[in-house]
């Protein structure tokens, strides 16, 4: 029984892992991708990449049909936390600044 118990902890371990390895990836992408935007559309490219991340994952985990209460890390999980950091970049963008940007950048002007 305890080599049992061992064995389904060493599995539930590593799908935890494979699971925190899949948020680094898509995590890492999103910030990838908004660190090569100009610096005034970082929070809210950030932000859209990681909201948009969330849901494909949560659609994913829709079609598998993946236990959303499982007593390791789901992508449910992945595509909570995402979304959390998603309305997290939210309350730090400049929506002014982006307003602005995006008016020179139709006028030609930067």
């Amino acid at each position: 029984m305890a080599e049992s118990r061992l064995h389904d902890e060493t599995s539930l371990a590593m799908v935890n892992q494979r699971a925190l390895y899949r948020f680094a990836w898509i995590f890492g992408s999103g910030l990838a991708l908004a660190l090569t935007l100009p610096g005034i559309l970082f929070a809210a490219s950030f932000g859209s990449f990681t909201g948009l991340g969330a849901g494909i994952v949560a659609t994913v985990a829709l079609l598998a049909r993946e236990e959303p209460f499982a007593p390791h890390f789901t992508r449910w999980d992945i595509a909570a936390a995402l979304y959390a950091m998603s309305l997290f970049a939210g309350l730090f963008v400049d929506i002014e600044g982006v307003r602005q940007y995006l008016l020179l950048q139709q006028q030609g002007l930067h």
